[in-house]
């Protein structure tokens, strides 16, 4: 006769514990997975949701960023290059040749000389700290100030049309001008990007991603 087989008792399926104070050891096998709290839910669910489709400043990337080039003022230093050397030939003549008669009119010639250096100090340090800009995928930043700081911006989404203007011939040699960002909005005020280096490369920086924001909104539009 077939010997049947014994069934385990209860007692040796228990889970066996130890008792250390209020401590339980409970075998591996017949631990649950661990339950994710609630901080671990919330990132993975931002992990999986399209950084590009977010809302507000997600997903936004800086493009471009410059200040008003200092290559504005080649022409102005060139010409202040010119009248010093024009002084300092005069002083030699004054005073190494004993030209005493010159003396007081090279003095006040050498203060003049002198102010329209600090002048054009003062106007290179007002433009190069006092226009900054900033592109993102989302947003045109421009600030202007040194001491009133003023910073507007505009969504790319409200941008209509993007232009450039080149007022002189140096500008047009030195590869500088401005940018011109007007809105779809006209409540919204137009934007100026002066005095930049490739301000045509920079007319088609903006204009392609104004472009790409506004399909990408349309997409998102047409999807819902």
């Amino acid at each position: 006769m077939a010997e049947i087989p014994t069934i385990p008792s209860l007692e040796a399926l228990q889970i066996s514990t130890v008792n250390v104070g209020s401590t339980e050891t409970v075998p591996p096998h017949l631990t649950s997975a661990p339950v994710p709290s609630d901080a671990a839910a919330m990132r993975a669910d931002s992990e999986s949701t399209d950084p590009i489709a977010g809302i507000g400043a997600e997903g936004e990337i800086d493009v471009w960023e410059a200040r008003y080039s200092s290559r504005n003022f080649i022409g102005r230093f060139a010409l202040r290059i010119i009248i010093s050397i024009a002084w300092i030939v005069g002083a030699v003549y004054t005073w190494g040749y004993n030209h005493d008669g010159f003396a007081i009119p090279m003095v006040v010639a050498g203060i003049v000389v002198l102010i329209l250096w600090l002048v054009l100090l003062g106007r290179v340090i007002q433009a190069r700290f006092g226009h900054h800009y900033r592109l993102t995928t989302r947003r045109l930043f421009v600030s202007k100030g040194v001491f009133r700081h003023e910073r507007d911006q505009m969504e790319l989404l409200r941008v209509q049309d993007v232009l450039t203007r080149q007022q002189s011939l140096m500008e047009r040699i030195l590869g500088l001008g401005t940018v011109i960002v007007v809105p779809s909005d006209k409540r919204l005020p137009t934007l100026h990007v002066l005095g930049v280096d490739d301000p045509k490369g920079i007319m088609d920086l903006i204009w392609h991603h104004a472009r790409a924001e506004q399909d990408q909104r349309n997409v998102r539009v047409e999807s819902l």
